[in-house]
């Protein structure tokens, strides 16, 4: 017989996979303390549609 344990918190990955995108990188602000320098990650897909951005300041100027 299988014994089910209930697990409390976060389940974790379902799925993971390697896709292929282009990842750019590029400097970012004025060098202000309102708009610190910044290295700012974009993943594009191949027909240029911008999929993700990985900007360090952006949780702070929300």
């Amino acid at each position: 017989m299988w014994e089910v344990s209930r697990v409390e918190g976060p389940r974790g990955t379902d799925s993971a996979r390697v896709i292929s995108v282009i990842e750019t990188q590029a400097l970012r602000g004025t060098g202000i303390e309102e708009d610190k320098c910044r290295i700012v990650t974009q993943y594009w897909d191949f027909d240029g549609k911008l999929l993700a951005e990985n900007d360090p300041c952006a949780k702070e100027k929300e």
